[in-house]
């Protein structure tokens, strides 16, 4: 059975109050798309000509693409910004546009970007000075603002081979010990920001988000979202796997130090974002393998994972995955997963009367939300389809990975509500307005029979009656259901 309901009256020689009742719910097993997770597609540049070399930041991001992605359960793409021809001059008016009109691209598709700049793109070269990253980032500033919503995270970029921090021709990080300049560190900084504090932006490697802020220890539970600059900066791992050091990104090779990056990384990673891929070249056999790949999912809290790293290269990797059986759970795991557990509905209100509800729901997921999303408990007359809404103050993104939360909600019924039956359903949409009401932006909970796909809605396959001959106090609160 798809759930189990059950009422819970209390005994009394006065008029009974309206029974509660109980609902248990069926998960699911299936894979489907999520906002801000899973994995997703990297966009990079085009290689026109290897000797002599010519490259091409690439080409607008089409429709078509992003829609055909989203088809097959990406709701991200990575999108790679070559920023070659400026290394010594303004951005072009043109490239600016084209970042603005991609931006606007993924959101009529339903798609996030996960957004990177370089100055170099095949076998890496040369990067740029501190002073034109800088004004570079002041000519980005009010394309990032004005298009946040459709941006998933940003990674930190700009410096080094790929914007991966390694490697900078202008001396931005140290050559061998990774270590962050002073105008790394201004570069960060600035990047930070110039987008909203709702965004977080990814580094490569682990020592130099200590170094950034002169601090080694792992984000606390009273740190996590609350909008500092530390609170913002998460990881990507480039070399997922890849040997044992992860293709250098634990920066040791020695197991104790390994050891006590990932125990940091495993506290740390509860409340910022952690993305990347495979390595560069196919990572060695015995790294391939399905329980090292779960156990690291699991303990660095991954959320994303590029489908197509390297070309062909990464291939075998995901074969691997493939024949061992552990893909699927791969794909459903990928950061967040919720699954509702049971729910105790109240069966009928008043109008002016209180409404009260709970329900259990459980993270079967690698990561909890990293970016901020809204809660709702939503009223529908079965009759005339009017939606009523409740903003339930909830931090969902405290969700955690293998935790069960339970969540209880009263508000009010409005005194002009119709009386009649309404269907009761869960809603988690995008707090940024103009996402708020598309569903493909919503978070769709882990279980049968509840999916709305035409609104984004979780129905808890129930209903209230709303009746105004039922027993019971009227609300004294300032929290009413709102007509939407």
């Amino acid at each position: 059975m798809a759930l189990l309901a059950t009422m819970a009256i209390a005994g009394s020689c006065t008029a009974a109050p309206a029974p509660t009742v109980t609902t248990t719910y069926e998960g699911s097993s299936e894979n489907f798309p999520n906002p801000e997770r899973g994995f997703y597609k990297s966009i990079e540049p085009v290689i026109l000509s290897e000797n002599p070399l010519v490259e091409q930041p690439g080409s607008p991001l089409q429709l078509s693409e992003l829609q055909q992605l989203r088809s097959e359960g990406m709701s991200m793409v990575r999108r790679y910004y070559l920023l070659a021809e400026f290394r010594d001059k303004p951005i072009s008016s043109s490239f600016l546009t084209q970042i603005t009109n991609d931006l606007k691209t993924a959101r009529q598709a339903g798609i996030k970007i996960i957004i990177r700049f370089t100055y170099n793109w095949l076998n890496g070269g040369p990067d740029a000075p501190a002073s034109i990253i800088l004004a570079h980032l002041e000519q980005l500033k009010p394309i990032l603002r004005s298009n946040y919503d459709a941006i998933a995270y940003m990674e930190a970029g700009f410096i080094g081979y790929w914007g991966e921090w390694h490697d900078s021709t202008n001396k931005l990080v140290g050559d061998s010990t990774l270590d962050v300049s002073d105008d790394a560190r201004k570069i960060f900084l600035k990047l930070l920001s110039i987008l909203p504090k709702d965004r977080m932006v990814a580094v490569r490697y682990y020592k130099q988000k200590q170094q950034l802020f002169n601090n080694n220890n792992s984000l606390t539970s009273t740190e996590a979202f609350n909008g500092s600059a530390r609170s913002r900066t998460g990881h990507h791992n480039d070399g997922f796997r890849a040997g044992i050091d992860d293709g250098g990104t634990y920066v040791s090779t020695h197991l104790d130090v390994i050891e006590r990056v990932k125990s940091w990384l495993n506290l740390e990673t509860q409340y910022v974002v952690q993305g990347g891929e495979p390595a560069w070249s196919s990572n060695p056999p015995e790294w391939d393998d399905c329980s090292g790949a779960l156990t690291d999912f699991a303990r660095m809290h991954w959320s994303g994972m590029n489908a197509n790293a390297n070309g062909n290269v990464s291939k075998p990797v995901y074969q691997g995955w493939i024949n061992q059986g552990c893909m699927e759970e791969i794909k459903r795991r990928l950061g967040y997963r919720f699954r509702l557990i049971d729910s105790k509905i109240l069966s009928r209100v008043k109008p002016a009367g209180t409404f009260s509800m709970s329900f259990q729901i459980t993270n079967d997921g690698w990561a909890s939300p990293y970016n901020p999303r809204n809660l709702e408990v939503i009223l529908r007359n079965r009759q005339t389809g009017q939606v009523y809404y409740l903003p339930v103050p909830e931090a969902v993104r405290m969700w955690m990975p293998c935790k069960t939360k339970t969540v209880n909600i009263v508000g009010g019924i409005p005194t002009s509500m119709t009386s009649g039956e309404y269907q009761v359903l869960l809603n988690l949409p995008d707090p940024v307005y103009r996402l708020s009401k598309r569903p493909s932006y919503s978070i769709r909970l882990a279980n049968n029979k509840v999916w709305e796909a035409s609104t984004g809605y979780n129905s808890l396959l129930r209903n209230v009656i709303i009746d105004p001959n039922t027993e019971g106090e009227s609300y004294s609160g300032n929290t009413f259901f709102q007509l939407r």
